[in-house]
């Protein structure tokens, strides 16, 4: 019955945190449900909900990766170019 959860829906969703989880993809955990029900909405393939899924999860890794090697490195303080103050460096070019 579509629209309905059913104890193998219930067991999917617990198999999907699982696997989200063991892959450490986490955005792909908290994502996963709203696509389900937009690939059903748009009919999308599977191939195509595989796809959306992915790209979810490698749009959060490319935009969290960053700073998480900045953590890492546990530099002192954070700077930026902006910040850099040339006059103090006069040999080098802005």
């Amino acid at each position: 019955m579509p629209g309905k959860p059913t104890t193998s829906s219930r067991n999917v969703a617990a198999e999907i945190a699982y696997l989200a989880r063991a892959l450490k993809a986490p955005s792909l955990a908290g994502a996963v449900e709203r696509l389900a029900e937009r690939a059903r909405a748009e009919d999308w393939s599977h191939e195509e909900f595989l796809a959306a899924c992915l790209q979810r999860e490698v749009a959060a890794r490319e935009s969290h990766g960053g700073e998480g090697r900045i953590r890492t490195a546990r530099f002192p303080s954070r700077k930026s170019l902006e910040e850099f103050d040339f006059d103090h460096q006069r040999s080098l070019k802005r």
